[in-house]
């Protein structure tokens, strides 16, 4: 794909790679870079591990490229030319046979390695907040570290740490949708958790602005939505939507995160370890004032956020 395009600056446009580009994020993210006449990419590569399983960006325009994240002779080829590499790749449950070390911090390390060793100036992260390399907890341990990696090797670019995000298609949205589908919900500590969810739209908005300032100096930005509220309004505002008033089943937090620990031992991998549990049931909540004031990208609140992904019932 080829545009006349400029930067804001001037310059002309940038080539993009964008890793984990099946991912909702990734696929939004391609989205607004295909479809908009100012910003388009000189070159858009949408690089995914399995094509297979890539069939939601076949009509998308990017290039999509097969790579090996275990293999940085992959990545090189895959990123050479680039100006910059937006690294979405990365979970919270790592699929079967992987690990949290190897989805976000050892990919991460291959992917900046291999993007430096090709010449990449800018390097934009999605972390999480409350991503600390000394943390106990392994998903926030091994995103610290990949942060700490990334600003290794890396002078220019960002790190959002995003909460929840919430928007169509998002692994979250489609979660409330699956629980408001029962008239009962258990929830620990009855959903009594608060959150600062940001809008799909939001974070896309916050990515083309780092990619559009690629000689910006590298920062850790928290990058979460307007509101504060516990997760069970969120639920409560969502089922307004559908037509939905479950009952909240509360489950007591202190067995809830035993049978975690229990679970986790047997299965690591298990969406219901204690790594998964201590990021899910416990508040991170961060200030983004930094966010604000550099970038000036305006937040969508929670109702607009469910206007916009959730069908509407009066």
């Amino acid at each position: 794909m080829r545009s006349a395009a400029i930067r804001p600056d001037g310059r002309s446009p940038i080539d993009i790679a964008i890793t984990g580009a099946n991912g909702a994020v990734g696929k939004a993210l391609i989205e607004r870079l295909g479809s908009n006449a100012t910003t388009r990419p000189a070159r858009l590569r949408a690089l995914v591990r399995d094509p297979g399983r890539s069939a939601n960006l076949s009509d998308l325009p990017a290039e999509l490229i097969q790579v090996d994240y275990d293999d940085t002779k992959s990545l090189e080829r895959a990123v050479a030319g680039a100006g910059c590499v937006a690294h979405l790749a990365g979970s919270l449950v790592p699929r079967a046979g992987d690990s949290l070390l190897g989805a976000n911090l050892l990919t991460t390390k291959n992917v900046a390695e291999a993007s430096r060793a090709q010449g990449v100036k800018s390097f934009v992260y999605l972390s999480f907040p409350g991503a600390d390399a000394r943390s106990e907890n392994e998903y926030l341990r091994t995103k610290g570290q990949a942060e700490d990696v990334i600003a290794e090797n890396f002078a220019s670019g960002a790190i959002f740490r995003v909460p929840m995000i919430l928007g169509l298609d998002c692994p979250a949205m489609n979660q409330i949708k699956r629980l408001l589908g029962s008239s009962v919900i258990p929830l620990v500590a009855g959903g009594a958790v608060r959150i600062q969810p940001i809008y799909l739209g939001d974070v896309i908005s916050a990515i083309e602005w780092a990619i559009l300032h690629p000689e910006a100096p590298l920062a850790r930005v928290n990058l979460v939505g307007p509101e504060t509220l516990f997760y069970r309004d969120l639920l409560m505002r969502a089922g307004l939507r559908l037509g939905k008033r479950p009952r909240i089943l509360p489950i007591p937090r202190r067995p809830a995160r035993a049978a975690s620990g229990i679970i986790g031992r047997f299965s690591p991998s298990s969406p219901m370890s204690r790594t998964v549990f201590d990021v899910i049931f416990y508040e991170h909540l961060c200030n983004d004032e930094e966010a604000r004031n550099t970038m000036s990208i305006p937040r969508t609140g929670v109702d607009e956020i469910l206007d916009l992904s959730l069908p509407h019932r009066e």
